[in-house]
């Protein structure tokens, strides 16, 4: 009689269901990201709060015009900033739950591509569709790794049956709660949850394990091992394409902000504080020739124009101002000292009472009280 060979035997085995153990790797690179966000949010509180916009602008934290003029660091350092206790709790909750679990079905080294390059995705989404609002936050970076679960369990769906339609089902609601709750509340960068689920998904669908079961003669009888029949080649084009799309997704935020009243203004700024006034001057010129309405290049003209005594000038260009923004304090304050210095008190006074609603300490709220009494 022959022996049995294991063509024979792993049918027999595969309907008695034996069960074999996917070879998962353990996580290790997620608990690395955790303790980087959590420094980073202790560095926020040291340095003048999670909240503070200037403590996040010098952290890293992802402002448009400043990355149009070459600040491209912000891109990464965004991903690893939060804004307020809720917002850190949230996204390390979701980097815990979800992250181990990527890393532990793709292995460290991609859970660490798909990480970063979702992230970069969310953030560059956000450089060529979003505004000049500050931005910061894991948030694309977990949503890529939401993906790219997703992703693994479509990919292996055959080897997983039910448990693995269950988990896609699941994972569907958690998507579509999360992106509800993106674009009905007021400031969440949606932009970059999309970038990030779709850079995730479509990466995890090229990098995911393509698991199947082989089955080995041996000497307690046919034994099933699971095997990655998925080619390196694969994953290393799905890298270079996603580095291409990176790259292409940068090159029109460019387009968008460079050249941008936004950039300008941010540009002039920092002329401003070096201490260049002409450089500011023509940048704000050019900001507004960008943009007739920016009313804030309007308003800081008009205020250079005043501190050098061209009082007529100055107060045509902030008068343009405060008819775009008539709520900004600022405005309303120079405006009015303006109109003060050109002998047109009875213009000033109604300006200066509405100043003081909004600021009514200090020197410039001295000032209004003394343009009152006059």
């Amino acid at each position: 009689m022959n022996a049995p060979q294991p063509d024979d035997v792993a049918p027999a085995a595969e309907q008695r269901h034996v069960s074999v153990r996917l070879p998962l790797q353990k996580p290790r690179v997620v608990y690395v990201f955790l303790v980087l966000i959590g420094l980073m949010f202790v560095a926020e509180l040291a340095l003048g709060g999670s909240q503070n916009q200037e403590t996040l602008r010098r952290l890293g934290a992802q402002v448009n015009p400043l990355v149009a003029v070459g600040e491209l660091w912000r891109l990464v350092a965004a991903m690893f900033l939060h804004i307020g206790l809720q917002h850190i709790l949230f996204n390390g909750w979701a980097l815990f739950s979800v992250g181990r679990e990527v890393e532990a079905m793709y292995g460290s080294v991609w859970f660490t591509v798909i990480y970063l390059l979702a992230g970069l995705a969310g953030n560059i989404g956000y450089y060529w569709l979003g505004d000049s609002v500050l931005s910061a936050g894991a948030s694309g970076a977990v949503f890529g790794l939401i993906g790219a679960e997703a992703a693994f369990f479509l990919r292996n769906r055959e080897l997983f049956g039910k448990l693995g339609s269950q988990r896609l089902g699941n994972l569907g609601v958690l998507i579509a709660i999360n992106l509800v709750f993106g674009f009905t509340v007021p400031g969440i960068n949606n932009i970059a949850h999309l970038g990030g689920l779709i850079m995730g998904f479509g990466l995890g669908l090229l990098l995911a394990p393509r698991f199947a079961v082989e089955w080995r003669w041996e000497a307690a009888g046919a034994q099933g091992h699971v095997a990655d029949r998925q080619r390196k080649s694969v994953r290393l084009v799905a890298v270079l394409a996603a580095a291409a799309l990176l790259f292409g997704g940068w090159q029109l935020g460019n387009a968008r902000w460079q050249g941008n009243a936004a950039t300008l203004r941010t540009q002039a700024y920092d002329a401003l504080s070096a201490g260049e006034r002409d450089t500011a001057r023509q940048l704000f010129e050019q900001a507004v020739a960008a943009d007739p309405q920016d009313a804030i290049s309007l308003a800081n003209l008009g205020l250079m124009q005043l501190q050098e005594d061209q009082y007529v000038q100055g107060v045509t260009l902030l008068e343009r101002a405060y008819a775009l923004m008539p709520d900004n304090p600022d405005v309303q304050f120079f405006l009015a000292a303006g109109y003060v210095e050109t002998d047109r008190l009875a213009e000033a006074k109604p300006l200066m009472e509405r100043f003081l609603q909004s600021e009514d300490a200090g020197e410039r709220a001295d000032y209004a009280r003394q343009v009152l009494a006059r």
